[in-house]
């Protein structure tokens, strides 16, 4: 068989998870897996993992110098806590029929005024949550930070205000995956490597001495060689990769949904291949 050398159960070695104020990442390694598979593992991080984002606005008092649609798609783009995001449904299954019920959504509202003569931010943390509670919190990802999980954190400037201008609102948060909108992505930035050395050649390096080493690299201590020579029978069974996570999810939590998204998905085709040839019914 042409995949005898791959394990039936790949070995998985987690080197890092980390939380700071540049951010929140997780790094592993999975060992004796076809790259096609690891592939899809990283296609599924990014586009079908569940998030939270505002996916709704209705604007109530809007005098800033921005129109109603460019405050709404701003809004739609800050990155939302997901924590609840498994015990909602989507807007489309629900029986409020997208309406908006507590079952598939989360409100959120803003109302800013400018009364001096100093311009005034409109940022992230004037958003405001019916579901605020230890355990089970949708807020901006920077009011999370704020809030003691780091030491410093910039909220997101959403307007400026001048004196007399208002913006008033009313938004819903929708549960949603990245193949729908990038705003539901829950990861921002994500590595995937599988051959540190270019052993195998799927990339050439017209001035290989210029291209930065790999941190998997196990030429790192030799400053004279900078690639392995060319293995015509290597296979690509080992990769590495780095999550880091949008401050959605914790970024261990994307790689398990991640997985259980791809152990369904291929449990359906299992099923359906098996019953291709049966007639319907049985």
């Amino acid at each position: 068989m042409a995949h005898n050398h791959y394990s039936e159960r790949p070995e998985i070695k987690v080197s890092e998870i980390s939380r700071d104020a540049s951010g929140e990442r997780v790094k592993f390694m999975v060992k004796g897996c076809q790259l096609a598979t690891a592939n899809a593992l990283r296609r599924v991080m990014i586009s079908e993992v569940p998030t939270l984002a505002i996916d709704w606005v209705a604007m109530e008092i809007n005098t800033t110098v921005l129109h109603d649609e460019f405050i709404a798609h701003r809004l739609g783009l800050v990155p939302l806590t997901s924590d609840l995001v498994s015990k909602l449904d989507y807007a489309r299954d629900c029986i409020c029929e997208g309406f908006g019920c507590n079952s598939c959504s989360v409100q959120l509202v803003l109302d800013v005024a400018c009364t001096d003569d100093e311009t005034k931010l409109v940022t992230t943390a004037d958003l405001q949550s019916n579901v605020d509670e230890e355990g089970g919190r949708v807020v901006p990802v920077t009011s999370k930070r704020a809030q003691g999980a780091y030491d410093s954190e910039e909220h997101i400037l959403l307007v400026k205000l001048r004196k007399n201008q208002r913006l008033k609102l009313r938004a819903l948060a929708r549960k949603g995956t990245g193949k729908e909108h990038a705003k539901w992505i829950p990861v921002c930035g994500l590595g995937f490597e599988y051959d540190p050395d270019n052993a195998l050649r799927h990339t050439t390096f017209e001035h290989p001495e210029e291209w930065p080493k790999s941190e998997y690299s196990v030429l790192k201590d030799d400053p004279l060689r900078h690639q392995l020579p060319y293995d015509p029978k290597g296979t690509p069974d080992t990769t590495f990769f780095n999550v880091e996570s949008t401050g959605a999810l914790p970024p261990e939590d994307i790689v398990d949904s991640a997985m259980g998204v791809l152990q369904t998905k291929l449990l359906d085709l299992g099923f359906h291949v098996k019953h291709l040839d049966q007639p319907d019914g049985q």
